[in-house]
């Protein structure tokens, strides 16, 4: 199975001809001095069939969370939250 995100040169693709023939593919074209990171102009969930939803998904969810420091307990009780206004 090919990798569903591919990125390369025209002739890098051309070369995946053979393994690409029969699937729906997306060609994004970006202009020499482009930032190749940059978001698509539609977002994912306008344009993606709901099996492409659900493996971005997974993968958002497989990244790895950036480390937080813990609440306090009394950050997260009922004090700490509806405490009254002290002005």
């Amino acid at each position: 199975m090919i990798d569903p995100v591919f990125e390369g040169t025209w002739e890098d693709v051309v070369r995946q001809a053979d393994r690409l023939a029969g699937k729906r593919v997306r060609l994004v074209v970006v202009e020499s001095g482009q930032d190749r990171g940059a978001e698509p102009t539609s977002p994912c969930y306008a344009t993606a069939t709901p099996e492409e939803r659900v493996r971005a998904w997974d993968e958002w969810c497989s990244l790895p969370r950036p480390q937080a420091p813990l609440l306090s307990d009394y950050a997260v009780s009922r004090e700490g939250i509806y405490a009254p206004d002290r002005d």
